[in-house]
């Protein structure tokens, strides 16, 4: 939902163009660069699933298509709540790498908590003020927000209030962001390689715990601690990328590997009847393989567009990549606005669901768009002139 990519104009080296001889050894950080658009395909595709999911199966699951392969692609949008997943993979991605690229300068954490305030706070808190002004969220909510405790309101607010989806991703990425500095700054590389690949055992058996009920935390797929290897799958993947002596080609083994695992993983949930929404091992194990599938395509992308451009039928996910967060933030509010002005036939009337879906999300394309340009990019600047103090 965020764009890092940006962040690392100031502490990676540009690519190299020449091309690379056959018999040539290449390192891993070759992968890397200020702008990796590989990485916004990505995050446009991320930002697409959660659209289509919130326009489409969230709110009106038995609308009739006509047919069985048109009704099996409808069913398919319920699925668009994974592109949060991949969101969050992407960040532990990006995020790691800043720290790490930046661990050994003096002023580490006021550069790193001030750039990311600066990213993520005004378009934050302009949405919150918005579904505060339209009625879509009340003040105690709000408090609750600002704390970025939005994932948990529940444990800290006792009387009724409204929320509003997207932000709950948001405390998640939030607290990631506050502890995770903290942590690469006292373990290092190292110490923070062996923190991830903990989470990445620990939190399936915590959400494994939980929807056994064995462990009584809430909604597990929201709480941090439950969730974190979407994050830490990813970090692990910068760390590795970054450490000596690896090379392309074993982060291409990495990358098939872990698509390999995820593939055979989820078909044989899937063949032994094992996706249900509450089932144990869906929400345990499934949800792993997914990550290593998503964990797949990052290492796709960096190595597929090393030394290419994207093609012109990818740009539009390029596109959407770079408006991600905006359309991320916004998109869901003008739904419900569309909903309160015009009622909810389209829940059993497929004409009315695809006007929805284009009238909605269209005036929300063009509000990330303008916000990008004329109100995000000139406090992204500040940013700029961060690094060139630091």
């Amino acid at each position: 939902m965020d764009t890092e990519v940006l962040e690392l104009t100031a502490v990676l080296p540009q690519p190299r163009t020449a091309l690379v001889a056959p018999h040539e050894t290449v390192l891993a950080s070759d992968l890397l660069s200020a702008h990796m658009d590989g990485i916004d395909v990505l995050r446009g595709a991320a930002v697409l699933a959660v659209v289509v999911f919130h326009g489409m199966a969230y709110k009106a699951p038995v609308v009739e298509w006509g047919g069985a392969l048109p009704n099996f692609l409808y069913g398919l949008t319920a699925w668009g709540w994974l592109g949060v997943n991949l969101f969050f993979v992407i960040s532990g991605f990006l995020i790691t790498g800043i720290l790490d690229d930046t661990l050994r300068r003096q002023n580490f954490y006021e550069r790193f908590y001030l750039r990311r305030a600066l990213r993520i706070l005004p378009a934050y808190v302009a949405v919150l003020l918005l579904a505060w002004a339209t009625g879509f969220v009340t003040p105690n909510y709000m408090v609750v927000c600002m704390l970025f405790l939005a994932n948990m309101p529940g444990l800290f607010l006792r009387h009724g209030y409204l929320f509003y989806g997207p932000f709950w991703s948001l405390a998640v990425e939030e607290q990631f962001y506050l502890l995770w500095p903290m942590m690469y700054r006292k373990l290092r590389r190292r110490g923070m390689l062996a923190a991830s690949l903990a989470q990445l055992v620990i939190c399936p058996v915590l959400r494994a715990l939980s929807f056994g009920h064995l462990l009584h935390t809430g909604d597990a797929l929201s709480k941090t601690w439950m969730i974190g290897d979407n994050l830490a799958i990813g970090a692990f993947l910068a760390i590795f990328l970054r450490w000596p002596g690896i090379t392309v080609a074993k982060v291409a083994a990495l990358g098939w590997t872990q698509l390999a695992v995820g593939v055979v993983g989820l078909v044989c949930l899937f063949g032994a009847g094992r996706m249900g929404a509450e089932d144990v091992l869906r929400n345990s194990v499934g949800l792993s393989c997914f990550l290593l599938i998503c964990s797949s395509a990052v290492v796709g992308m960096l190595c597929l567009f090393r030394k290419r451009a994207v093609p012109g039928w990818l740009r539009g996910m390029v596109f959407l990549g770079k408006i991600s967060y905006g359309l991320y933030l916004i998109h869901l509010l003008l739904l419900q606005i569309y909903d309160r002005n015009f009622g909810k036939g389209f829940e059993h009337d497929r004409g009315l669901l695809i006007v929805r879906f284009l009238v909605a999300n269209g005036v929300a394309v063009v509000a990330a768009m303008a916000s990008r340009r004329w109100f995000e990019d000139p406090i992204l600047r500040l940013k700029g002139r961060i690094a060139a103090a630091g």
